[in-house]
């Protein structure tokens, strides 16, 4: 298991609750190290940040995604970001789930053994599906946000 977050808190409350269940972690303050971590020794989970300085979380997704890292990857975000966009480009780079912050431990915890009991088939199908929900909820808002014309 890889966490990447640049706040030192933050990280070391994601290690101490994922070594506490039994998982080995190693960390990462940035994004060019997380690169550097997948080259190294590619993980079973990635636990993203996306905010940080530098290289950002979605430029480590491009990164892994482009040099072909770690292909077999989970990629859980754990983020304070919520807008619709940033979900929809973090599924576009290859993330696997969402957890926004502040989070519950115990919640962090299950979705990590989920990503890590579901194949990558089923992964990459819920992407598509979000992906695909995303698309439809563009569509709905800028039908309803057009102008009307005619009669009211």
């Amino acid at each position: 298991m890889l966490i990447v977050d640049d706040e030192p808190d933050i990280r070391g409350i994601l290690a101490f609750t994922l070594e506490d269940s039994g998982f080995e972690v190693r960390e990462a303050a940035d994004g060019a190290e997380a690169i550097a971590a997948l080259r190294a020794m590619p993980p079973d989970c990635l636990v993203l940040d996306l905010m940080m300085p530098g290289v950002d979380g979605f430029g480590v997704l491009r990164s892994r995604r482009q040099l072909g890292l770690a292909p077999e990857t989970r990629i859980l975000i754990v983020t304070a970001k919520t807008a619709e966009r940033d979900y929809v480009r973090g599924w576009e780079l290859g993330a696997d789930e969402y957890l926004t912050k502040p989070f519950d431990p115990d919640h962090l915890v299950d979705k990590v053994r989920e990503l890590l009991d579901t194949s990558l088939d089923e992964l990459q199908a819920r992407r598509e599906t979000e992906l695909q929900k995303a698309e439809l909820l563009e569509r709905l808002e800028s039908a309803f946000s057009r102008p009307r014309v005619g009669p009211r």
